[in-house]
């Protein structure tokens, strides 16, 4: 990372989570204590021209701070794939399976971080999706998922899906849909859908179906090197796209969807005090 043309800190905060203030006014003394500049980005980046907006401001940020719940933290993270930035998380949602840093953690990595140190802080890189809308006009848009893509019915009826993996068939499913999961996506709608919780460090995409019409479906979990194909069978004409929760497109029976594992990754501070299966405990309340 080149810090000579990386020269501030970005703070990605959503003001609607009480308490933020204190976080904030903390995380600028310590700035100017490590003689730091920093960026606030206090508007909701979770629309796409504002995320833009963001963009502009966090582009040369060594670290970008996110303080909010999981929502904020991967509108941060959106930004900070581009540029390569790692993502120091500050918990103020209600779940947080990734945004799961408490403030008084928060404050001594990111003293850790600045002042050379990783005694207290590892950055983990994550799996990050690459996906190719092709539309049968022949256009194509291009999109990264940190969660999930999901392919779903756009009414009550079931839809017709065909995939393939490296280029063998794999299914005809037929049901409400298909989430394709990152391990850190495993735990939010794939988990819902009755997919496995895959650990953050691993290298595997979950391909979990939506309600399918075949007890004998059931999930796979798929190395990064594989790629996968999707397209609606010419029993359905329409299905939904929904990539990180943003509604992103309807397709028909023309078009087709490539996912892939992504060149690039995400980077995200984890406490070194703490480890995944002590998040799984805490938030799945698993009882011990």
């Amino acid at each position: 990372m080149d810090r000579k043309i990386k020269d501030h800190i970005g703070v990605v905060v959503n003001n609607t989570k009480k308490g933020t203030g204190s976080i904030v006014s903390e995380i600028r003394e310590i700035s100017e204590y490590y003689n730091k500049k920093i960026v606030i980005i206090d508007y909701d980046i979770r629309e796409k021209s504002y995320r833009e907006k963001a963009s502009i401001s966090l582009k040369s940020a060594f670290l970008i701070i996110s303080i909010g719940g999981d929502g904020t933290l991967l509108s941060a993270l959106k930004i900070a794939i581009k540029y390569d930035i790692p993502v120091l998380p500050i918990y103020y949602g209600t779940l947080g399976f990734i945004a799961e840093i408490v403030p008084k953690d928060a404050v001594l990595i990111l003293k850790d971080f600045l002042s050379g140190k990783n005694e207290l802080h590892t950055i983990e890189k994550r799996l990050v999706l690459s996906i190719k809308v092709e539309y049968h006009q022949s256009t194509s848009e291009h999109y990264n998922a940190i969660n999930d893509i999901v392919v779903s019915k756009p009414e009550g009826r079931p839809i017709h899906l065909d995939a393939t993996i490296l280029g063998r068939p794999i299914s005809r499913l037929v049901g409400d849909g298909v989430v394709i999961a990152t391990p850190t996506g495993s735990t939010a709608y794939a988990l819902s859908a009755g997919g496995p919780i895959v650990s953050p460090s691993l290298r595997a995409l979950s391909f979990v179906p939506i309600a399918p019409h075949s007890l004998t479906f059931r999930p796979i979990i798929i190395p990064d090197k594989d790629n996968i194909e999707i397209k609606l069978n010419k029993k359905s004409s329409l299905a939904n796209i929904t990539i990180d929760g943003d509604h992103i497109a309807k397709i028909n029976n023309l078009d087709k969807i490539y996912i892939t594992a992504a060149k690039k990754s995400c980077l995200i501070f984890q406490n070194n005090d703490r480890k995944f299966y002590d998040t799984l405990l805490d938030k799945l309340n698993w009882g011990i």
